[in-house]
């Protein structure tokens, strides 16, 4: 199983979003992170990258 952990603009342990996200869609300017627990949140802006082998994904706020 690959989880990620996604941060807001830059890889920094103070902008950790979620970690053990599961699952990133994107739809209509929102990003939905849904983490192993199913826990959900959802950030207004754009995904940035994801780094499937290293489990980081960046978004950046709009």
């Amino acid at each position: 199983m690959c989880l990620s952990t996604v941060y807001k603009n830059t890889k920094e342990p103070a902008n950790i979003v979620m970690s053990n996200v599961q699952a990133i869609e994107v739809q209509e300017g929102q990003i939905l992170l849904t983490d192993l627990m199913e826990r959900q949140t959802v950030i207004v802006g754009t995904l940035v990258s994801v780094d499937l082998v290293g489990g980081v994904a960046i978004v950046r706020e709009a």
